[in-house]
């Protein structure tokens, strides 16, 4: 027998016996209910999930870059909503939270956008993100301190 052949005998896959399960284990597998009985009975409570940990405000204070001030923005700042331009790992959290905190308003909601970079003739302009952000009805915001 050559060489090759041993190796080839070595990684030749050969049929296995199912191991015996030991005694113990069959009386468990007798014991389970069927799937109908499972179904029927009350479900476990998962454990609570931990609750996230609230931004530090030295984090919040770097989420908003700029307000974002464009025809739309302006339009939308009527109807008690303004843009701004946020860090890109931003969340929604933390832009709510952040202009609770330093423009001193209530938010209802907030929803994000990721924009592209233009292409330009030497590259492309750096991507950024833009939320748009609904202030609770009675809530204005000056117009000093946001695009609208």
């Amino acid at each position: 027998m050559s060489l090759l052949q041993k190796v080839k005998g070595l990684f030749a896959r050969k049929p296995q016996a199912a191991p015996e399960e030991p005694q113990a284990v069959k009386a468990d597998k007798a014991a389970k209910p069927r799937k109908a009985e499972r179904r029927a009975a009350p479900e476990k409570k998962k454990p609570a999930a931990a609750a996230k940990p609230k931004p530090s405000e030295e984090r919040l204070t770097q989420v908003l870059r700029s307000p974002h001030v464009s025809e739309k923005s302006v339009q939308l700042g009527e109807q008690e909503q303004h843009a701004f331009e946020v860090c890109k790992r931003a969340t929604r959290s933390e832009v709510k939270a952040a202009v609770e905190l330093l423009l001193k308003v209530q938010v209802q909601e907030v929803r994000m956008i990721n924009v592209p970079g233009k292409r330009k003739r030497n590259g492309k302009r750096s991507d950024w993100r833009k939320a748009y952000v609904r202030l609770m009805p009675g809530q204005k915001l000056d117009s000093g301190e946001a695009g609208a």
